[in-house]
Formats: C-alpha cells, structure tokens, sequence
C-alpha cells in the first residue's frame, strides 16, 4: 500500500518528469534550416549552395554587424535574387537577421516563398526597404509597415503562416527588443500560398538603388522564438544545438 505522503511524492515526480518530456518534444519540434553569420563563405562570392540570380548578391567584409563578415545585396538587373531553399512539413516559418540598409532609395525585397522558382512573385511575402519605411505589396499595391531607420544596424523577425497566407513583423535595436517589441500582425502576403509551407528564402532585386546588408541569418520552423546563447565575437548560437534536426506537421 502507497501511504499518502509517497504518493504525493510519486505524482510531483511523475508531474515534472512529464513537464521535462513536454518542454524537450516542443523544443525538438522546431527545425532550423539556416543559421549563419556567413562567415563560413567565400568573399566577394554569393554563399555556396545557395541559388544565385545575377551577380548582385555577395559575402563581403564592409558593412558587418558582427565579426568580420555578412551579406551584401548590392543591385543587378530587376529579377536577380539570391535564394536558400527550405524544407519543412510545417506551415509555420520564422526569419530572423541583422539588416543595414543605406538611405537613399530602394533596397532589396525578402520572400518567403511557397513557389519552386525564386523568381516567382506569387505566394509569398514581398516585404521591401524604400529610404526610411518598410514596405509590403499585397498584390494591388504598396502598403506601410512602418518607419525604418537607415544608416543603421536593426533587427528584424518574420514569421510567415502559409495556412493563412499572412505574417508578423517584428523590428528594434536588438534581438530581444524585436522579439518583445509589438509586432505588425496579420499582414497580407503578395498574394495566397502556391503551396502548404515555404520552400525559399529569398533576397529578391527589384528597381533598387540602395544597397543592403544581412548578418546573422536564422530560418527555422514555427512561431516560437529559439533560445539563443552569444559566443565570443558576438554570433549567435542556439542553446539547443542536438535538438536542431526535429521538424512539426501540423
């Protein structure tokens, strides 16, 4: 016979141990898919493995957040991009990145993108820089995010729902300050979803006349913010880095 005070022992341990077991599924279920400061690739070259449009897409060492390399969208003909493909069963996916965008002018588009081309314009989001604002199309026309300081490292987050065909953007000074800053929800994409879940990330040239740059890229699925840790020289880590390879079907 289990006396009553054991068997409140038992229930508080059986309790946390299925607490423990939660926490780990959910944070196995987000599968990350890029996670670079682009420090791995080649200067003045697009990163390998990537698809590349044009030649106005390159890894450079002029304008970084943090260490000694980034991104730079730098123009090309309308049309040229620079994609990485995604793959996932979840509808859910969230970017993440450092951006500098130089005033002036128009910088380069973000797609998130449900079609198997990366010149496709349907189905995804069509976010664009445009001297100070941030900008959508929706398919009709152009519509404000928001004010978008130039000259200057932000930090921006975008979480895309291929089930409804809309996003959330999030911006501020900081990682943290973006992900607790109030974000723009529900916001149109160019137009619905070609397919149940992205298929591309992709840095889309388009009338630009400002050049742009990107550090720290982080694509995963599902719209929980991963826990991260900050090595040495600044690059973020995740915290868990042996549960990187789960993925969510919803």
């Amino acid at each position: 016979m289990i006396h009553a005070k054991n068997a409140k022992t038992f229930c508080a341990i059986a309790a946390a141990v299925l607490l423990g077991v939660i926490f780990i599924n959910n944070a196995a279920a987000q599968k990350v898919f890029v996670q670079t400061g682009f420090e791995e690739f080649t200067l003045g070259k697009p990163p390998e493995d990537w698809e590349a449009k044009g030649d106005g897409c390159e890894v450079t060492d002029d304008t970084v957040k943090t260490d000694k390399k980034s991104l730079a969208i730098l123009g090309g003909a309308d049309g040229d991009g620079l994609g990485v493909p995604i793959e996932t069963n979840n509808p859910i996916t969230s970017v993440e990145f450092w951006v500098y965008i130089e005033g002036g002018g128009r910088a380069f588009n973000v797609k998130i993108s449900s079609a198997d081309n990366i010149a496709e314009n349907n189905g995804c989001t069509y976010i664009n820089w445009d001297a100070d604002m941030v900008r959508l199309y929706d398919g009709a026309a152009w519509q404000p995010i928001g004010d978008f300081e130039t000259d200057t490292w932000k930090y921006v987050r975008i979480v895309a729902d291929f089930d409804k065909s809309e996003f959330d953007f999030y911006a501020g000074d900081s990682r943290e300050a973006a992900l607790t800053a109030k974000p723009e929800k529900g916001l149109a994409f160019r137009n619905a979803a070609l397919a149940p879940v992205a298929k591309w990330l992709v840095f889309y040239v388009w009338g630009m006349t400002a050049a742009g740059y990107v550090d720290e890229l982080l694509v995963y699925s599902g719209d929980e913010p991963l826990e991260l840790a900050v090595e040495a020289g600044g690059k973020l880590t995740t915290m868990w880095a042996n549960m990187k390879t789960g993925d969510r079907a919803r």
